[in-house]
């Protein structure tokens, strides 16, 4: 399909691009990427009136009266300060983006009916779309980072049916369809919102706004648009995103070598591939697939040494490779569990930070993600240089306020202790935990905050002592030190691995015997109780105990040889495992 495609492009080359791009064969193209219909955009497709889309009243703390602009400019820098509001943890973006709606629809009627002395333009539109476009944006963000948003503090409030990331992309999406004639620019803002939502629906949605542009006379899709739809792809979980991400690629370097002028990659569009690839190898790497895994990298990083050929020869800076081309690589191959792919994503950061150090040129300068990535790598791999690889780059992270590690860098490492073989692991992930505490106490800073997963990995690290019978016993005081900790935390609180993960521990650190039925006992009892009792738990319990302990933890549902079945378990048990 894509080479008759190409054909008869190249058969019509003497034709302008508006002809070109009405025959079909671009649509035949996204016709491909299309495979079930977007119900929304189907529904909101026709031209309509903008009043039956939406506000059933509004609050403005922040609003003008209408009729106190004095000029278009000073009406479109009203709208731009209230959309700028739209990108901050620290308003009620959804008040926010129905506010600038709702004061450029009265702009607009006061000057349909010849009450006001400007019309409101396209810039004006485009400003109220790109309102719900960061409103979408934080809502998404804010979900990822646990970050509960403000409420509208105003007296009247405002009635409006968004409370998502969906509910915001979706009411900018139906204010754009409803426009007449809505500009390039239109269409690539509610793209940028819909890749940046992380929903499921943003492919298809994208596919099929990038089809209506190329079906509309008066707009024509560029680079940023492809882009957008790279993003989308690339930022969604679909085991088909790699291969969507592919063809797209190669379509738009196609209609670059056909003379598109319009559409051209840059480094920009590579590092939306490079996402891409990291992402499929996140989902390989879930599927034990560590072969594909592998192969998967090498694609990266021959993509990423391609464009440095690129760039090289042609001095094209949209072609420079920058610090996200190197952490997406580098993210690849931390996904491989090998020490050949580990040693790979050494070297390129090693690389990079030459290229920062011989240029100073900011695009090349490591950002926390590239070291937490190359840490993360070499927590994955089994190696005795992994501790002290991971403690160099966390040394070095340090040094610089732009590169301090985080939570997530701290969790990694603690990963990595937990695959040592150093019997006196159980210090060292301790050690890090009271760092972070530390750190954390210090600054206030979220980003650095032991969360429930950074406990529970520690835990995981103490139950894999495997030294004497007195290291494993300080092991397992540092495993329940961590769970009194965890509980203590107002942050967060143990969920059903942190109990299920303990009980492992126990049984790897302590003799069989009345002692460890009894401490077996004990924290089982109290997943049941906080309802957090899963089938591991069960599981790494019959492990622990005699058939009699076990019954009597089940409160009889076992039979006499201490077998269970888990759905037959109390419901309440279970009430809040996740």
């Amino acid at each position: 399909m894509y080479g008759e495609n190409a054909q008869r492009r190249r058969r019509r080359g003497g034709e302008s691009m508006m002809q070109h791009r009405n025959t079909g064969g671009l649509l035949c193209l996204l016709y491909l990427f299309v495979s079930s219909s977007d119900a929304f955009l189907s529904n909101n497709s026709q031209k309509s009136c903008y009043r039956g889309i939406l506000l059933q009243s509004t609050a403005a703390p922040l609003r003008q009266e209408a009729s106190s602009f004095q000029s278009l400019e000073d009406f479109n820098a009203h709208l731009e300060r209230i959309a700028e509001k739209c990108g901050s943890y620290k308003e009620p973006v959804i008040a926010r983006a129905a506010e600038c709606q709702k004061l450029w629809e009265e702009e607009k009627e006061h000057a349909d009916a010849g009450s006001r002395s400007f019309q409101p333009d396209l810039s004006s539109f485009e400003t109220m779309l790109t309102a719900w476009s960061k409103c979408t944006q934080t809502l998404a963000k804010s979900r990822r980072d646990h970050i509960e948003l403000p409420m509208d503090s105003s007296s009247d409030g405002i009635s409006i049916n968004v409370y998502t990331p969906l509910d915001a992309v979706k009411r900018a999406t139906a204010l754009l369809l409803a426009h007449p004639e809505p500009g390039l620019s239109s269409y690539n803002i509610i793209m940028d919102a819909w890749s940046k939502s992380r929903v499921a629906e943003a492919p298809d949605a994208n596919e099929r706004l990038l089809r209506r542009m190329m079906e509309d006379k008066t707009v024509e899709p560029d680079t940023n648009s492809y882009n957008l739809l790279l993003d989308a792809w690339a930022n969604s979980n679909r085991e088909n995103s790699l291969e969507k991400v592919t063809q797209i690629y190669k379509h738009m370097e196609n209609l670059r070598e056909e003379g598109n002028t319009s559409v051209s990659p840059s480094i920009r569009t590579i590092n939306a591939v490079l996402h891409a690839h990291a992402k499929h190898a996140a989902l390989l790497t879930k599927q034990n697939d560590f072969d594909e895994a592998h192969r998967c990298a090498a694609a990266a990083l021959e993509i990423l040494r391609e464009a440095q050929r690129r760039y090289e020869e042609t001095n094209d800076p949209e072609w420079q490779p920058d610090v996200a081309s190197y952490t997406s690589c580098i993210d690849v191959h931390s996904r491989c569990g090998s020490y050949k792919a580990s040693r790979t994503a050494q070297d390129l950061l090693e690389e990079l930070k030459g290229l920062y150090a011989k240029t100073n040129n900011g695009n090349y300068k490591p950002n926390f993600r590239t070291y937490t990535s190359v840490v993360t790598a070499w927590s994955r791999t089994r190696s005795d240089v992994s501790p002290k690889r991971v403690e160099e780059l966390m040394e070095e992270m340090a040094k610089a306020p732009a590169t301090k590690p985080n939570a997530r860098t701290y969790t990694a490492a603690i990963q990595c202790w937990a695959r040592a073989r150093d019997p006196l692991k159980a210090k060292q992930v301790l050690k890090l935990l009271m760092e972070m505490r530390e750190e954390y106490q210090k600054t206030g800073s979220k980003d650095i905050q032991p969360t429930t997963v950074t406990y529970n990995n520690a835990i995981d690290a103490c139950a894999r002592c495997q030294g004497n019978e007195q290291q494993k016993t300080e092991a397992l005081k540092i495993a329940f030190a961590i769970l009194k900790t965890v509980e203590l935390d107002e942050s967060c609180s143990p969920d059903n691995n942190t109990y299920s993960t303990l009980l492992r521990a126990v049984t790897f650190l302590m003799p069989s015997g009345d002692a460890r039925n009894k401490v077996c006992l004990s924290v089982f009892d109290k997943a049941k109780k906080q309802g957090l009792v899963d089938f591991m738990a069960v599981k790494n319990l019959r492990r622990a105990v005699d058939v009699s302990t076990m019954i009597r933890a089940l409160e009889g549902n076992a039979d006499r040889n201490g077998s269970f079945v888990y759905p037959d378990l109390p419901p309440s048990w279970s009430r809040n495992c996740s």
